[in-house]
């Protein structure tokens, strides 16, 4: 029930969606005035929120910080949360294609090959909803694939292919390193925006956790001119995601998953 719930809700809090309601209300409208003041907001909101500059602050500001561990620090688990590592709804299922968040999964590769962590854990289940949605992307056996492919050894990435969101990764993750989570802590491994809901998921449900983000969308370096001025439906997707995100904290707070 709440997955569906939440993925209604990530719907109303779209953007997009408002854009949608303040140009219907704008058409129906019969007072001039309210009209010119929905057209207006609508011209704001698509100023602001497809602008770089405006929205890279607030990515800044919400994303985790960048981690770089010492020659010495090991982990004997690395828990790697799915969502975007592989493309799904392609033709030939055979052939496996990276998505947008594959940093998920090649910053481990990395740190296995330096010798950070022993062992993987991805996390991650099938999120079909019926016919309102289908999901046959198998990402989790997909992603350990492309890990052993990439010189992963087989034996060392275990799956977990429950969840099917935040607080279902760290429940069932828990399931899996019952044995080590009380003495041992995992590097847990997900994108920037998604960490500080993630860390707090993995605490609450009694994993000790050092944070690894990837998949960076904010920008440190300088931005051009064209950045501020210019508008791009680059930067509407981000601000779309982050706000979807905070409030996805927002409501696992209040619910107790975090």
């Amino acid at each position: 029930m709440f997955f569906a719930l939440s993925k209604i809700i990530d719907f109303i809090l779209l953007p997009i969606s408002w854009i949608f309601i303040l140009m219907l209300f704008a058409f129906f409208s019969k007072n001039a005035r309210r009209r010119k003041i929905a057209l207006g907001a609508n011209f704001l909101l698509l100023l602001m929120l497809s602008n770089e500059s405006f929205v890279n602050y607030f990515q800044k500001k919400y994303e985790a910080k960048e981690v770089h561990l010492a020659k010495n620090q090991t982990y004997p688990w690395a828990v790697i949360l799915s969502g975007g590592m592989v493309k799904g709804g392609l033709q030939n299922q055979n052939e496996i294609h990276v998505g947008e968040t594959a940093d998920r999964f090649i910053q481990p590769i990395l740190l296995y090959k330096q010798g950070h962590i022993k062992k993987i854990l991805i996390s991650g289940g099938n999120t079909s909803m019926g016919k309102l949605r289908i999901d046959q992307t198998e990402e989790t056996k997909k992603t350990k694939e492309l890990m052993v492919a990439m010189g992963v050894k087989a034996e060392d990435i275990f799956l977990e292919t429950q969840a099917r969101n935040t607080y279902e990764n760290a429940t069932y993750s828990a399931q899996k390193l019952i044995k080590y989570m009380q003495k041992d802590s995992v590097l847990l491994i997900t994108s920037a925006m998604h960490m500080p809901r993630s860390v707090a998921c993995f605490e609450k449900i009694g994993f000790k956790v050092k944070a690894y983000p990837t998949d960076f969308k904010k920008k440190d370096t300088e931005q051009g001119i064209l950045s501020v001025l210019f508008p791009t439906a680059k930067n509407f997707d981000t601000i779309s995601n982050l706000i979807r995100e905070m409030a996805g904290f927002v409501i696992y707070k209040i619910v107790g998953y975090c």
